[in-house]
């Protein structure tokens, strides 16, 4: 996987693989090497090591656990002082630029808007922008903060059709508040009005940040500063550096060092500098819930408000897992020369962050661990007739993009993602498959005249249903 400067935008999806459709059927790519499989109560240098993979730079992972925070790092080169363990103190940790994992911060930040009172989910751009800024579209005009904080108001990646590659760099670097006023002005939604179906966008969480701020009339980085990280004594939390740039882990993508991402007005996607204590200091809050330092505001900010990516998202907040059960909230991250993930499992009172300087560490392998640590599904293999995996041939659709192909080779039901390559299937009961090495289960449904008509992917406490539309094509390779 190539993560370059488009990765700004892919990354959300592309590290969590026990999380998404991208990378599901990839079993191959995140194989495990360990004796013991990677679970939350995993050591957290364990873990770190797993996650830094051989990739250069720094990689700590701190973990919550019976009300214990513990913190572990790996590193290559290996420095002769490197310490056998990280300090619990923030101001003794490095820093590390947390990337999409800011969002978690808006969505904060508007959660305690509308506990407050002082806005509500249904307040639309044009009404919080009257006076402010001219010419806005009707269907911009309309978009409510709802529809922002959950990426379901089809607003674009990013201003200007800019999609990857150096112009995404140079838009978040660049644009300043007069700039991103301007683009909103001429933005193109992705359909002609909202909702739509969920579709990340930086865009749009920059916008709902510079909304809040407006409001207030403030800027952003002060919200953030006097209604979490001040209150919350995350010093080290914060988007301008000063006397502390020298700890900043080095950045790297690969072997390449990395300069350090500054933006302007996309701060509220992306710009937010930390270390693992003050993330672990963040979860804790998040965790005690409405009776913790935050108050309601952090129950409000886990709280489902759409359905996303086949399971829900809160305030900024991915949601995996069933209503009234085990559930998961995470956020991941990514600039150009770091790689963020932020976890919570509250059933378990569980956190984890992982903070690395390469945006290549291949942390998919530990996110997938975990995910089938949390998640399993049934992998005895049940005696099944090879005549009648002919049933499942096909092709079915996922979303507007994706498909999941079926296909028989040698007596066994093959399956593939499109744009990937095939992976064998494992049955594991009436019309139920799995794909063992990554924990994902394969349900397939038929109509009243016994034909098999659609397909359930489940991993990770999500699900996506794909409806058949077709035959599979001829399979050329494994």
């Amino acid at each position: 996987m190539r993560l370059l400067p488009h990765a700004l935008l892919l990354y959300r999806s592309r590290l969590a693989a026990w999380l998404l459709v991208p990378l599901l059927l990839a079993g191959n790519a995140v194989a495990q090497p360990q004796q013991q499989p990677l679970t939350l109560a995993s050591d957290p240098g364990v873990l770190a090591r797993a996650a830094l993979g051989a990739e250069r730079g720094t990689l700590v992972v701190g973990t919550l656990r019976n009300g214990q925070a513990a913190y572990g790092a790996a590193y290559n080169p290996e420095p002769p002082s490197a310490p056998r363990a990280i300090a619990a103190s923030s101001a003794e940790q490095p820093m590390f630029e947390i990337g999409s994992v800011t969002k978690v911060f808006t969505g904060l930040l508007l959660a305690q808007a509308v506990q407050r009172g002082d806005l509500k989910l249904e307040d639309t751009v044009g009404r919080l922008l009257a006076g402010k800024v001219d010419g806005l579209a009707p269907a911009v005009a309309s978009v409510t903060l709802r529809q922002l904080v959950t990426h379901t108001g089809c607003m674009p990646v990013m201003a200007d059709g800019v999609t990857g590659g150096a112009p995404l760099a140079e838009q978040f670097r660049t644009y300043d508040k007069p700039m991103f006023w301007a683009a909103l002005a001429r933005i193109r939604l992705t359909a002609a009005a909202p909702p739509c179906e969920g579709a990340y966008s930086n865009f749009g969480m920059a916008l709902l940040g510079q909304l809040l701020a407006e409001h207030y009339d403030t800027s952003w980085g002060e919200l953030v500063r006097a209604r979490i990280t001040e209150p919350l004594g995350m010093n080290d939390t914060v988007i301008p550096l000063g006397d502390k740039a020298s700890r900043m882990a080095p950045a790297f993508a690969g072997d390449r060092r990395q300069p350090l991402f500054d933006m302007l007005a996309y701060a509220p996607a992306s710009a937010l500098r930390s270390t693992a204590a003050d993330m672990m200091t963040f979860s804790r809050a998040i965790l005690a819930g409405a009776g913790g330092p935050l108050g309601p505001a952090a129950a409000r900010m886990l709280t489902p408000l759409a359905r996303y990516e086949g399971a829900e998202i809160g305030y900024a907040v991915m949601v995996r897992g069933p209503e009234g059960g085990r559930r998961t909230y995470y956020h991941p991250g990514v600039t150009e020369g770091y790689r963020t993930l932020w976890l919570l499992a509250p059933d378990t009172g569980e956190a984890l962050i992982v903070l690395s300087s390469n945006a290549r560490a291949p942390m998919q392998g530990v996110m997938l661990a975990i995910g089938k640590s949390r998640y399993p599904v049934p992998t005895t293999e049940v005696p099944l007739d090879a005549k009648r995996l002919d049933e499942y041939r096909g092709e079915y659709r996922v979303t507007k993009t994706q498909s999941l192909s079926f296909t028989v080779r040698n007596g066994r039901l093959l399956v593939r993602e499109t744009g990937r390559g095939y992976n064998a299937l494992t049955p594991t009961g009436n019309d139920r498959f799995a794909v063992t090495a990554i924990g994902a289960q394969l349900v397939f449904r038929r109509d009243a005249s016994n034909a098999v008509v659609a397909v359930s992917l489940m991993q990770g406490g999500s699900q996506l249903d794909g409806r058949r539309v077709g035959e599979a094509a001829a399979v050329t390779q494994e």
